[in-house]
């Protein structure tokens, strides 16, 4: 058979495989019209390109790409575009340097609103927000395009210039329920509650599938939604969001029941969080509905209910509404008694976000050189491979905790502790509800954390300790260490 016959039926074959989506035996056939050396190879590396970009073999995109630069001369346009091309895989691959090397070759062909654009979205993802600032406002200046508007006020919200965000996200000129959501973020930054609550309500216009645990971001039930206006009796609250969330968001569903005797309330919780808060009068917390069992009114979700209680302003909790296991507390105060200073610590966040929330253990040996007992408050099998990789792990208390109840010892331990030096994780709300004295380190951090240097208006006892510029968390480790010192010093001065 000749290859002119090899190709044409090779064609055939992938014409039928599109249509049942069999994406590998495709992948197959371009490799052997490939390999006959068709006079067109090009147009057939492109296309084998485009199949794995779409099943996400990015490496595998970027070799096929190459190799039609290694052959193309003459047509700018083409090697602009395949340039640009081989710079998106390398960003969706996460290698953001390579990405921007690329984007950058793009730029001596022509300048582009998009390819500014997407280097600015590279610096994003590096935290270097002053760059990303430069090239998205080059890609703005061209043609205030939406993606650059959106970018600079979501870069704006990160290095808290608050009214500028607010100024590009309004400037968009897609003004679309995603966007309104973000802006949420900028105006709750600011205190200005009445309006940020309001605009966090679109992200019920919305249910995305969330990237990491592959579900929904919030529970669909066929309810009416509760506007705190309309008679209600029987109402059901959904949890969403993270188990900090949720913690930090409890004590409003408390504020309602007060608020509301008369309404019978019913908490959908998360599991891992069902056994931990006290009992109220009428709010019944359940982890599970039984379909048949329905007797509801309306719903809500937790996270809308500052905006259905109006809340102008945000106090700092009074009230510990995190239940505690009176046996389990004695037995962690008989076991950590002995011991001298004692400073809980968590240094790794449950789920990556833009949020700053990982710092390397090897980082903390400086720390367990000083005179303190340090407890680490991550369950064992989630740091074992951490512990192994470091020279110091004796020096670490680590207990095998929460096998009955989820965050059983973990409560009974707080309470039983100095000090708790954490990432800003659940247990930071856990710690600010149970008024444990905590430092929490932020670098690149959210809204409710606002720009206040050192207090938040949510708990007293949560003292907040940034980074400046582009420093990393471990960065704040050198300062940690000297407030440690001082603390040892008072300490012993108290209790020598």
């Amino acid at each position: 058979m000749s290859k002119k016959d090899q190709i044409r039926d090779l064609n055939k074959l992938i014409q039928k495989n599109n249509k049942k989506n069999r994406v590998a035996d495709n992948i197959e056939n371009y490799k052997k019209i490939i390999n006959l050396n068709p006079e067109n190879i090009n147009k057939y590396l492109n296309e084998l390109g485009n199949i794995y970009e779409n099943s996400n073999q990015l490496l595998n995109a970027i070799d096929c790409y190459e190799q039609i630069l290694k052959t193309e001369k003459q047509n700018i346009a083409t090697i602009g575009v395949l340039t640009n091309q081989i710079g998106v895989c390398y960003y969706n691959a996460q290698d953001f340097s390579n990405a921007i090397k690329y984007f950058n070759k793009v730029l001596l062909i022509k300048e582009l609103s998009d390819v500014y654009c997407n280097i600015g979205q590279c610096n994003i993802e590096q935290k270097k927000y002053k760059e990303a600032e430069l090239n998205l406002l080059k890609s703005f200046n061209i043609d205030r395009n939406h993606k650059s508007c959106s970018s600079l006020g979501r870069i704006y919200y990160f290095m808290k210039q608050y009214d500028k965000s607010i100024q590009y996200y309004k400037i968009s000129s897609s003004i679309d329920d995603q966007l309104l959501y973000n802006l949420s973020f900028s105006y709750l930054s600011k205190k200005d509650f009445k309006t940020g609550f309001e605009l966090y309500e679109k992200r019920l216009n919305f249910n995305n599938i969330n990237s990491q645990t592959g579900v929904k971001d919030r529970l669909d039930i066929p309810l009416p939604y509760w506007n705190g206006i309309d008679n209600c009796n029987n109402l059901l609250i959904l949890s969403e969001q993270g188990l900090g969330d949720n913690i930090q968001y409890h004590r409003f569903i408390i504020e309602l029941s007060e608020k509301y005797p008369e309404i019978k309330i019913t908490y959908l919780c998360k599991k891992e969080l069902a056994g931990i808060f006290k009992e109220y009068p009428n709010i019944n917390i359940v982890k599970e509905l039984l379909f048949g069992a329905f007797n509801f009114d309306y719903k809500l979700y937790i996270m809308s209910l500052p905006k259905i209680l109006g809340l102008t302003t945000i106090l700092p909790n009074q009230i510990n509404y995190i239940k505690t296991n009176e046996t389990k507390l004695i037995e962690w105060q008989n076991k950590l008694q002995p011991f001298k200073f004692k400073v809980g610590f968590v240094y790794n966040g449950l789920l990556s976000s833009f949020i700053d929330k990982t710092i390397p253990l090897k980082e903390f040996e400086e720390l367990l050189n000083l005179d303190i007992s340090f407890i680490c408050l991550h369950r064992k099998k989630e740091i074992e491979n951490d512990l192994s990789d470091i020279s110091f792990a004796h020096k670490i208390m680590h207990y095998d905790i929460d096998n009955v109840m989820p965050f059983e010892d973990t409560i009974c331990i707080l309470q039983n502790i100095d000090l708790l030096i954490t990432i800003d994780t659940f247990i930071a709300h856990l710690a600010g509800v149970l008024n444990v004295k905590t430092w929490l380190l932020l670098g690149t951090s959210e809204w409710r954390w606002s720009n206040d240097p050192d207090k938040t208006y949510w708990y007293d006892s949560v003292e907040l300790i940034r980074t400046t510029g582009e420093q990393c968390l471990s960065d704040l480790l050198p300062h940690i260490k000297e407030k440690l010192q001082k603390q040892i010093r008072v300490s012993e001065f108290m209790y020598p």
